[in-house]
């Protein structure tokens, strides 16, 4: 029963992008059924959509819907379908197709997050490695390089803690960031750097497409403290080195948050005592240029982080 997100995952299959996750059980149960068409989870046709995530020619991406009885449905015509119930305790996943890598990838990317949210946690848009002094998050857009600069640190030394999406939660009031899925979507060009530069052996490849693949990457066993925020930022006019600039404004928090359709009173609550708590954190930009590398930054990380 791997553990991902602070949740125990109980499939009735094995699922090879959660597999061999090492982090011990938390208590909250996710119990994942999976059938064999989306017509088989019989879900209503008057629910109500409340995401519409499409591409840039207009064709659907992902969509997540609700529904009071059914609770979540999150669905994509190249990823199949997960439904979520209300309480997160409980997902019902058709691949669609036969394209079982892509739903894992939707899966791990929304679901479990989507999930790890309902059953009380709060969720980043970030990957994170683990140090000496705790975990550090690297939030960032889509293509702002904060995978590579992961695993970069992973390289020289760091522990991998999650890729994308991290889970958070507050216990004894600090927050402490849980270990995610044992994978990380690597674009092309940087898997052939890191083979390059040596350290570490070539990792197992678990699904490719034309823009990345995703690899096995082994998470570190426990969740740690969350002691460091960084928001990577890439300007075409930004400096040729990476310049570090206080980051602890409400609205900078807020963006790292992930998957804000969930709008209750107690999600809102939870996310507002996340964010006061991770302002007590070193929350930092890093602003550079297109042309600075993920040498570079990685040099950069380092030399900030010893210095606190």
């Amino acid at each position: 029963m791997p553990t991902v997100f602070g949740l125990d995952v109980q499939s009735d299959r094995p699922l090879s992008f959660l597999e061999p996750a090492e982090a011990g059980p938390t208590g909250r149960g996710l119990e994942l059924a999976l059938l064999e068409a989306p017509e088989a989870i019989g879900w209503p046709a008057g629910a109500e959509l409340i995401s519409d995530q499409r591409k840039p020619g207009g064709s659907v991406n992902f969509q997540i819907e609700s529904d009071v009885e059914s609770g979540f449905r999150i669905w994509g015509p190249e990823y199949g379908t997960s439904v979520i119930s209300a309480d997160g305790k409980k997902l019902l996943g058709a691949v669609g197709g036969g394209r079982d890598e892509a739903w894992q990838r939707l899966l791990v990317a929304q679901a479990l997050p989507f999930a790890a949210v309902l059953q009380g946690l709060e969720v980043l848009h970030a990957s994170a490695v683990a140090t000496e002094g705790g975990a550090v998050a690297l939030s960032g857009h889509s293509g702002s390089g904060k995978t590579s600069l992961a695993l970069e640190l992973c390289r020289r030394g760091a522990g991998f803690l999650a890729d994308d999406v991290l889970a958070i939660e507050r216990v004894d009031g600090q927050l402490v960031a849980h270990p995610g899925a044992p994978m990380a979507g690597i674009d092309h060009g940087e898997a052939e750097r890191l083979s390059a530069a040596g350290g570490t052996a070539r990792p197992e490849v678990l699904a490719t497409d034309h823009r990345e693949q995703v690899a096995r990457v082994l998470t570190v066993p426990t969740p740690l403290p969350l002691r460091t925020l960084f928001f990577l930022e890439r300007h075409p006019d930004g400096p040729a080195q990476p310049r570090f600039e206080v980051a602890g404004d409400a609205q900078a928090l807020l963006s790292a948050t992930f998957n804000l359709v969930l709008t209750g009173a107690g999600r809102l609550e939870r996310l507002l005592d996340a964010c006061a708590l991770l302002a007590g954190c070193r929350v930092e930009r890093i602003v550079c240029g297109p042309p600075v590398g993920v040498v570079e930054l990685a040099d950069a990380v380092e030399k900030r982080i010893a210095e606190r």
